[in-house]
């Protein structure tokens, strides 16, 4: 045999041994070094038989030939490689999940075929503040509005008998106190204010009804979207 064909036929039993190895490293417990993988070849899905050899020093090699003389001989059995099945996705029975509409308490919304389903209500309605002067007399307003002024220290009750004249102009800043209204306070208060929008609609001059049935729908329609089931 020729030097090429010799180097051929050792460079084939090369290549074999390298693939049965990488086929028999799980089969002795061993993984593949990171990064390395086996070739995709049609050898692949076949079953055969692996060669370990022991060497007098203990260095150990797989290969598809019997080992040289002097070495201690193994053979490993290859199984079969079957590809893994693939993954079908699947639906879970109504046995499996039980049926929740009869098991739930929640009533279930009923919509007629054909007929749209109601809007989403809003998280909150807009909130109001209700700020109360010091008279006890309470408003509504729409912003955070204490409404700071100077009252006379006579008006607030301070005894001013035996102050000096000056005294009398003196006066004390006071404001109102204003609490934030949320949730079903301020649903209530809404309702609280179309009721003082449509009184004063009624009671509007002609010059100021544009802004009262603006106020009025405004109010009308926080109540009928925000604050009714």
């Amino acid at each position: 045999m020729g030097p090429a064909r010799r180097r051929g036929h050792r460079g084939g039993a090369q290549l074999r041994a390298v693939m049965a190895a990488a086929l028999a490293l799980p089969a002795f417990g061993l993984n593949a070094s990171p990064g390395t993988t086996p070739p995709a070849t049609a050898s692949v899905s076949t079953a055969g038989v692996i060669y370990r050899c022991t060497a007098a020093d203990g260095a150990v090699a797989l290969q598809d030939e019997p080992c040289p003389r002097g070495q201690t001989q193994e053979l490993r059995e290859i199984a079969p490689f079957a590809p893994p099945p693939s993954a079908v996705a699947t639906v879970p029975s109504a046995s499996e999940t039980g049926d929740l509409s009869a098991n739930t308490d929640v009533p279930q919304p009923g919509i007629t075929p054909g007929e749209a389903p109601p809007p989403p209500r809003s998280v909150l309605p807009p909130p109001l503040w209700r700020c109360t002067d010091l008279n006890g007399h309470s408003r509504l307003s729409d912003t955070y509005d204490p409404q700071p002024r100077c009252v006379p220290l006579s008006v607030l009750g301070v005894d001013l008998s035996r102050a000096p004249p000056s005294a009398a102009t003196m006066c004390r800043t006071v404001e109102d106190a204003c609490v934030e209204l949320g949730g079903e306070a301020a649903c209530a208060a809404w309702e609280e204010r179309l009721a003082d929008a449509e009184s004063a609609l009624r009671r509007a001059f002609s010059d100021t009804q544009d802004q009262r049935r603006r106020e009025r729908d405004r109010a009308k329609a926080v109540v009928e979207n925000d604050c009714r089931d």
